[in-house]
């Protein structure tokens, strides 16, 4: 018969393997759940707002977790800003190009001067290529006219170009789809293009016809000594605002997030009390140092109470709230899956 000291320690031991597993896992996979941009936001949370949300572009690579804009709303959302300069009329300020963060949005109506601050600059190179993205989108409109660019595209040249500073845009001109405000001549009447503009792709004439339409922030020649150009080529400095976003198309790689390589099965989801986390190949988890988190909706990490057995875990309602988290997973080789659960 066990005394009270070996039943009370029976008791705390899986306790205290479970607390060490929770511990384990929260060390080595909290950043794993920051979002590379805001495609993949916007696909585990559909109801997400607009706004500036930390994203890590690169995942483990050496770029830090950022800051960035998001708009959830526009054509269906999950556009991550790029480029952001509201120029104000008659000065010249320096373009900023960002290598290790990306610009937010300040104000979005014509009349103010945004330079030297968060809210001006552009992504470089090293930026651009971290971000997973095969959509873009150009917004941007002036004072000295009333038409206004708004469109999006897919044009592989283009994301190309955008990623590496090498190439050019040449062929957007038919490759791109008008968005609600969009009333400008450009890209439809581009003519000329160049090229190999590296970190100033998207600011020195991606978009071009000869001494008419013109997409150009901060740029001078003999005949324009100051050129911020929006669907124009007026050779003065007009109030102009000029942005870029990227997108995510959730077919090429966001569902693989949520499908992952390791097949995993949550049964019953949704529940009330517990459920079982389990795997179609119990292979995939031999080692002890597999470990899961959870996440609400809004990205923080919760503590259900979590034991394992063998190939599955014992997932316990505890404290937790009912609702919508997300459980992720990471075994010894590295294989990451999420899965939504539903508590009742």
């Amino acid at each position: 018969m066990k005394n009270k000291k070996e039943v009370k320690l029976a008791g705390i031991v899986p306790f205290m393997l479970s607390a060490l597993f929770m511990l384990g896992c929260q060390f080595n996979e909290l950043k794993a759940q920051v979002r590379r941009n805001c495609s993949e936001i916007h696909f585990f949370n559909p109801s997400a707002a607009s706004g500036v949300y930390t994203i890590d572009p690169d995942g483990d690579g050496p770029l830090p977790e950022t800051d960035c804009q998001c708009d959830m709303t526009t054509d269906g959302g999950g556009w991550t800003l790029v480029l952001n300069y509201n120029h104000l009329v008659n000065t010249n300020p320096a373009l900023k190009v960002f290598t290790d963060s990306l610009p937010l949005q300040g104000e979005t109506a014509l009349g103010f001067d945004e330079s030297n601050t968060v809210y001006w600059g552009h992504a470089g190179t090293v930026m651009m290529t971290a971000i997973p993205f095969d959509e873009i989108r150009f917004y941007g409109y002036t004072t000295d006219h009333n038409r206004v660019i708004d469109f999006k595209t897919s044009h592989e040249g283009t994301t190309s170009y955008f990623k590496t500073g090498v190439g050019s845009t040449g062929g957007i001109s038919s490759t791109f789809t008008p968005l609600a405000d969009h009333t400008s001549m450009l890209p439809a009447a581009i003519d000329m293009t160049v090229s190999n503009m590296g970190d100033y792709a998207m600011t020195a004439y991606p978009l071009w016809t000869g001494s008419t339409y013109h997409w150009y922030l901060g740029g001078q020649d003999p005949f324009c000594t100051q050129r911020w150009e929006v669907d124009n080529y007026p050779c003065t400095t007009p109030s102009t605002f000029h942005q870029i976003w990227v997108r995510q198309n959730v077919s090429l790689g966001i569902k693989g997030l949520e499908q992952g390589r390791l097949g995993i099965e949550l049964s019953p989801n949704p529940f009330s009390d517990f459920a079982i986390l389990a795997f179609s190949d119990s292979q995939s988890i031999k080692s002890e140092q597999t470990c899961i988190n959870v996440y609400n909706l809004m990205g923080k990490q919760v503590y259900p109470v979590i034991t394992r057995d063998g190939s599955s875990f014992r997932i316990e309602k505890g404290f937790l709230k009912p609702g919508v988290y997300f459980c992720h997973l990471v075994n010894e080789v590295g294989q990451s899956e999420t899965i939504k659960m539903v508590i009742r």
